[in-house]
């Protein structure tokens, strides 16, 4: 064999609306659509400012670069309204979900000033191969950062997740 590693990650990430107060980095085509769905579907479709989904186990440095595109994405521009970052998915089949957010908490981690400008409210849901782990380090991560960040595992509804992220852009400062 060769030096050369393949992956089977498929990495997407569509930009809806640079101003949007939505956004999202989620696991899975499926999950992704509903996600995106309900937000459209509770009225929220214009403050949406993406589309994207990760898949096939993708490795640590593949995510935390995708992590980074997004949270620059998401973080551009503040101007003092909160915003929300959807970090989810369904109950992953063969996805390490606690390998994957270590590459997501470590661009989280860099991206820490510019969260906080942008006055970034984070909501996980997550389920899978090792999710408790991976739950817990983002649990950790709010802790250490002082970031709003709520996580929830599979008990959790994704319809339930979004409504919770309408509820924080939409609340009186």
């Amino acid at each position: 064999m060769s030096g050369t590693s393949k992956t089977c990650a498929s990495l997407k990430f569509t930009v809806l609306n640079p101003k949007g107060r939505i956004w999202t980095m989620v696991a899975g085509g499926g999950a992704s659509v509903i996600y995106a769905d309900t937000v459209g579907d509770l009225g929220y479709a214009p403050e949406l400012g993406n589309y994207a989904e990760y898949s096939g186990a993708p490795k640590e440095d593949e995510i935390l670069q995708y992590a980074r595109v997004v949270i620059d994405c998401a973080t551009s521009n503040p101007d003092g309204e909160k915003r929300a970052l959807v970090i989810g998915g369904g109950i992953a089949n063969f996805t390490d979900v606690a390998a994957t957010f270590s590459g997501i908490i470590r661009a989280l981690k860099e991206k820490e000033q510019k969260l906080r400008e942008s006055k970034m409210h984070i909501y996980v849901r997550r389920g899978g191969p090792n999710y408790q782990k991976g739950l817990a380090k983002m649990r950790t991560l709010g802790e250490e950062l002082g970031i709003p960040i709520e996580v929830y595992g599979p008990e959790a509804t994704m319809t339930g997740i979004c409504k919770e992220a309408i509820q924080c852009i939409t609340a009186a400062a």
